[in-house]
């Protein structure tokens, strides 16, 4: 079982999320975390990208989600990434962290956040 992890920190998405249509009216920051599961004893030795997984093509799957259609919550978008990563990579499981970016203006919030664990 892998117990090598991969972390892509704070992948910037602008995203159409929200409740209210006029909150998916205007695009709004995520910054996602993503980290996943591998067996880095391969590449380890081979040095070869084919031996692993391209954080770069993670990265823009992530984008990919998060600019395919309006959400209405966070939660949605986070677990279809989670979806896409355990689909397209070879990895045994995935932690992704979505951060809404200033969601609420008044009182002043930094961001909103949750962390979903898919095996």
């Amino acid at each position: 079982m892998a117990s090598d992890r991969i972390l892509i920190s704070r992948i910037d998405c602008p995203a159409s999320v929200g409740v209210t249509p006029e909150e998916r009216s205007v695009k709004q920051h995520l910054s996602i975390d993503l980290e996943f599961l591998i067996d880095a004893s391969k590449p380890a030795v081979t040095d070869s990208l084919q031996d692993t997984i391209d954080y770069a093509r993670v990265a823009a799957v992530v984008a990919e989600v998060c600019a395919s259609q309006p959400f209405n919550l966070i939660e949605t978008i986070a677990e279809r990434i989670a979806a896409r990563v355990l689909a397209e990579f070879p990895t045994t499981g995935t932690k992704v962290l979505l951060r809404k970016i200033s969601p609420i203006k008044q009182p002043s919030v930094e961001y909103v956040s949750l962390e979903i664990v898919r095996p």
